[in-house]
């Protein structure tokens, strides 16, 4: 899945991520969705959550808030299952 408007909160963004792993798709490229966001690297982190490990809306939001609340959060402290 690529492309697609600015959303208006990150949950819009977890939930269209796996919504489309639901439907097939095999990703997710998102561009202003991550960029524009305050907390671009939490946002990885939750997508990421949700593409390699299968994570639910709710677990994607958990990982976002807690990697917020990480001065620098770091990719690597939340490894691909």
């Amino acid at each position: 899945m690529a492309g697609g408007p600015k959303l208006e909160t990150a949950l819009d963004a977890f939930e269209l991520a796996h919504d489309a792993l639901a439907d097939g798709a095999i990703g997710v490229d998102m561009g202003r969705n991550i960029w524009q966001s305050e907390h671009p690297v939490a946002m990885i982190i939750a997508i990421r959550e949700i593409v390699h490990n299968g994570a639910s809306v709710r677990e994607a939001q958990q990982a976002f808030e807690e990697a917020k609340k990480t001065k620098t959060p770091v990719l690597a402290k939340t490894p691909i299952r």
